[in-house]
């Protein structure tokens, strides 16, 4: 079983990114990462966090959601960066 993407969420922390991506591993096991990147640009971000994601071999889509205080929402723009991102570099494997 390949391990598969659930869903991404990202906010704004201490004037960087922080983007928490929940997985399922190869044994089906849900599992949660979270990765901070030294940017406020929310694109440049998700795109970084898609190639590392797309280098282990986790495979889209998922939801992709931002969190402002406990509210979470859809932003399609940058869902469409995210998921972009992590297809066209499963292509390159």
């Amino acid at each position: 079983m390949q391990p598969r993407l659930d869903q991404v969420i990202f906010w704004a922390e201490n004037g960087r990114v922080a983007v928490l991506v929940e997985y399922f591993d190869t044994l089906g096991k849900l599992r949660s990462e979270t990765f901070h990147r030294p940017t406020q640009d929310f694109a440049k971000a998700l795109g970084d966090v898609a190639l590392t994601l797309a280098e282990r071999g986790l495979q889209g889509p998922g939801r992709v959601r931002r969190r402002q205080g406990s509210a979470l929402f859809v932003v399609p723009s940058l869902q469409k960066v995210f998921l972009e991102a992590l297809i066209t570099n499963e292509g390159l494997k």
